[in-house]
Formats: C-alpha cells, sequence, structure tokens
C-alpha cells in the first residue's frame, strides 16, 4: 500500500519547522552569550593577535587587535574606565598627528627654502623660508594633563587584561614609529634638526611618572638598542629635563649591554653636564643622587650639598645658594667643613648685595672658631659691607687697619689700597694716592685692582705734567 501523499507532506513539514525552531533559538542563546556574558572574540583571534605580538608582525597584530579591541568596546561600553582608555587611545593618535604635521611642515619649508636657495645662488643671497620645528617639550607640556588621570576597568578577565596591555603598547609604538619616520625626514632635510629622539620620547615619557621609568618597548624598534637609549636618556635630561627617566633609559642601556650601573655616580655625571644653564636639573640630579647614600655616609652627603650650593653660584642665583648654605651649616653644626658653609653662606649674601643681613651676623662668624681658617675672607666681606652703609668710615677705617697689619702681603687686601687711593683722590690729596697706588701696582701686580690702579696711575701722571 502506497502511503498517503498529504500525511508525509505534513510530517515533513513537521521536521523542518522543529529543526529552524531550535536553529533560532541556538542562535539567540549565542548572541546572549556574546553581548552579555563572556568574550564575543573567537579565542582563535586571541591566540593569533598574541602570536603575532611575539613575532614581532605589528602589522597583522594591529590588525586582529582592532577586531578584538572593537569587541570588549561593545562589551564594556557602559564602563567609565574603558572610555577613558579609548580616549587616551585617541588622544596620543591626535598628538602624533599633530607632531608628524609640524615636522613636515618643517620639511617642507625647508625643501622650498633650499630650492629658492638654488635658483638664487647666483645673488648670493641667504637662504629664508625654512620654518624651525617647534621643540619636542612644548608638546610633552602642553598634554600632560590628558594623560595624567589613571584608568580603571571593572571585571577585566587576565585575558583581556593582557590583550589590552599589548594592545595599547602597539599602537604607542605605532605612533611613536610614525613620529620618528617624519623626524628622520626633517634630519635629512636639515642637518641641524637633531631632535628625532626628542620628538619619539613625547608619548612614552606622557605614560611614564616621577617614579615609573617610560615604557622602551613602546618606541621604535630601532631605538630600543643601547647606543639609542643612550641618545634617550640625553634628550631626557637636557631636552626634557627629567632626571629619572634620563637615568631610567641609561640604566636599561646598561642592561643590555651587560655592564655595571650606579645610580648615585650617574647623577652625580649628568648635575656635571646641565652646566649653569640648567642649574635646577643639576641640583635635582644631585638631590636624587643624595637619596642613594646611606645615613652613616654624612661626608658624601655634605659634599654633595656643598654641590648644591656650587650649582646656585655658578648661575648666580645667590639667595638660593645663601639658603642652602645656612641649612648645611645648621644641619651639619660639628662637621669640618662646617666654616666653610658659613664662609659661603655671607659670600653668597654679598653677590646679592643684602648688607643688612651679612652685618646682622658676621661678627658671630668671625667669633667662631669653626670659621678660624676663613677669617680674611669674612674681614674682607664685612668691610666690603661696612663701605656700602652710610655713616660707617670708622668701622671701615678700624677694619682696614686690621686688615692691612695682619695680612698685608695677602692678594684680597688690594682692593683695599685701591679703594684708599680712591678716597685721597676725592680728597685731592694727590701724592698720598699716588704713593698708594705704587705700593698696589708693586706687591700685587696680577689682580684685577692693579689694573685699575695702572690706569690711574697714568691718569695722575699726566696731570703732574701739564702742570
Amino acid at each position: 500500500m502506497k502511503p498517503d501523499r498529504a500525511n508525509v507532506s505534513r510530517e515533513w513539514l513537521w521536521v523542518y519547522a522543529r529543526g529552524l525552531a531550535l536553529l533560532v533559538v541556538a542562535f539567540v542563546l549565542f548572541i546572549i552569550a556574546g553581548g552579555a556574558g563572556g568574550t564575543s572574540a573567537d579565542p582563535i583571534e586571541w591566540t593569533d593577535f598574541m602570536e603575532a605580538v611575539s613575532t614581532s608582525d605589528d602589522a597583522r597584530a594591529l590588525s586582529i587587535g582592532r577586531v578584538l579591541f572593537s569587541a570588549l568596546k561593545q562589551k564594556y561600553s557602559r564602563d567609565a574606565g574603558f572610555t577613558a582608555l579609548e580616549s587616551r587611545l585617541n588622544a596620543a593618535e591626535f598628538l602624533a598627528q599633530k607632531m608628524q604635521q609640524q615636522l613636515r611642515r618643517a620639511t617642507d619649508a625647508r625643501i622650498s627654502a633650499m630650492a629658492g636657495d638654488a635658483a638664487d645662488a647666483r645673488d648670493d643671497s641667504p637662504m629664508s623660508g625654512a620654518m624651525p620645528a617647534a621643540p619636542a617639550k612644548r608638546f610633552y607640556e602642553t598634554s600632560l594633563t590628558v594623560f595624567s588621570n589613571p584608568v580603571h576597568i571593572v571585571g577585566l578577565s587576565d585575558e583581556e587584561k593582557m590583550f589590552l596591555t599589548r594592545y595599547y603598547d602597539l599602537r604607542l609604538r605605532s605612533l611613536t614609529a610614525a613620529v620618528a619616520k617624519a623626524g628622520q625626514g626633517l634630519a635629512i632635510t636639515d642637518p641641524d634638526f637633531k631632535g628625532t629622539h626628542d620628538y619619539a620620547l613625547v608619548l612614552p615619557l606622557l605614560h611614564a611618572s616621577s617614579t615609573q621609568p617610560f615604557n622602551i618597548h613602546v618606541l621604535p624598534s630601532w631605538m630600543q638598542r643601547p647606543e639609542q637609549l643612550d641618545v634617550l636618556s640625553d634628550s631626557c635630561l637636557l631636552h626634557f629635563e627629567l632626571p629619572f627617566q634620563a637615568m631610567a633609559a641609561a640604566r636599561s642601556s646598561a642592561e643590555m649591554r651587560k655592564v655595571e650601573f650606579s645610580e648615585p655616580e650617574y647623577y652625580r655625571s649628568a648635575a656635571k653636564r646641565c652646566g649653569g644653564g640648567r642649574a635646577r636639573v643639576a641640583v635635582e640630579c644631585l638631590r636624587k643622587a643624595m637619596e642613594y647614600v646611606p645615613t652613616d655616609q654624612t661626608d658624601t652627603t655634605v659634599a654633595l650639598r656643598f654641590d648644591v650650593v656650587q650649582v646656585w653660584l655658578e648661575a648666580e642665583n645667590y639667595p638660593l645658594a645663601a639658603g642652602q648654605a645656612r641649612s648645611l651649616f645648621e644641619t651639619y653644626p660639628n662637621h669640618a667643613d662646617t666654616g666653610r658653609a658659613i664662609w659661603l653662606y655671607y659670600y653668597a649674601l654679598s653677590r646679592s648685595n643684602n648688607t643688612d643681613e651679612i652685618l646682622a651676623g658676621i661678627d658671630n662668624a668671625l667669633a667662631d672658631d669653626r670659621c678660624r681658617p676663613y677669617e680674611l675672607r669674612l674681614m674682607y666681606i664685612k668691610w666690603w659691607a661696612l663701605r656700602c652703609q652710610r655713616d660707617q668710615s670708622a668701622r671701615v677705617a678700624a677694619l682696614e687697619y686690621e686688615l692691612l697689619k695682619h695680612h698685608g702681603d695677602n692678594p684680597m687686601v688690594a682692593p683695599i689700597l685701591l679703594s684708599r687711593a680712591i678716597d685721597l683722590l676725592a680728597s685731592q690729596d694727590y701724592d698720598g694716592a699716588y704713593e698708594i697706588l705704587q705700593q698696589l701696582m708693586h706687591k700685587f701686580p696680577s689682580t684685577q685692582a692693579a689694573v685699575q690702579a695702572q690706569r690711574m696711575l697714568e691718569r695722575l701722571q699726566a696731570t703732574r705734567e701739564s702742570k
């Protein structure tokens, strides 16, 4: 008996409908699982991303990473931390584009200037129209607030944390490589441009802190070599004026070379390289060096603090030099070099013309046994301060007598002889002035006072011959 065609059709339709319903349920469950439950990314993609990163295939890793990042963005769409992370990436990309534009405009201007210079070479006209690139430090300082706040995303799995860390570093490395490439382009056209490393450091330094060194792995691969890290260290110190970051880069270079590295020794040498123009940075280096000195090594700490005083003296910041010298002798009153610190204090006061402060305490210093080796220098400072005051002629005369009596053969009294001669000239005692000037020239011919005395003697001689 043949089966009923109508019954077969109905049975087939029922099976088809049941299968379709199962497919719909499975699809809905998949959507729910991907959108609200676990990660929407294929585990194979995670593996592929990590493999691309481990083999330094940045292009492939970025391509996969963008897909994974998009999936996480959907999953954490309501998380403020993830939004902040994405904003940081966008800000980094915007900043990198601005730096590239700056460097490319400077390159184009340089090329145009070179072309114009070649066209006008027969007129010996100077090259004009070249646009200098803005210092990289300016981009760094104006962007600090954008990257200063920490980012925290709630509920990330270990896998997601690892991915976001690697992906973020990968994005930064791509951006710094592009900036460095633009810097190299300008360096080719303008040999005077030395800022490629400065520009490449902007983004890494914006993600560092005063205690966390910048991540060298976000630099272009060619900058991750020891010799390049040395250049980057100099950039951190001399361009960005960040001693800690400079030390960290130098330390990484030493580790790659497998040579010994001393943080305090680095800071001491860095302070010397800063020079007077970067006094604040030099002082910061010296203070960081002090952090490594054991508490029982007082002499080393005192020596470093004397270096701080000297830095401010060389920078002609005499109030700060005086303050540091005073702090030094007050902190270490029993040290063998306390007298030297006291003398430097009054010397710095004299260079800042603070005569009131000098005269308020210098007699105590002169009576202090610790200052005995510096007695003459302190007496001279007192003499100078008294001469700057009004109605102190009697005290000045008494001090001059003491100085010339006990220290008459020391070149330090040469200015005293010169001032005496000037006073005699003012009172028209030309013979007396002539005698003192002759004495000054004979006893201290190599002093600056003797140079002035020579000119005064020539004028006196001319005056005598004209009579």
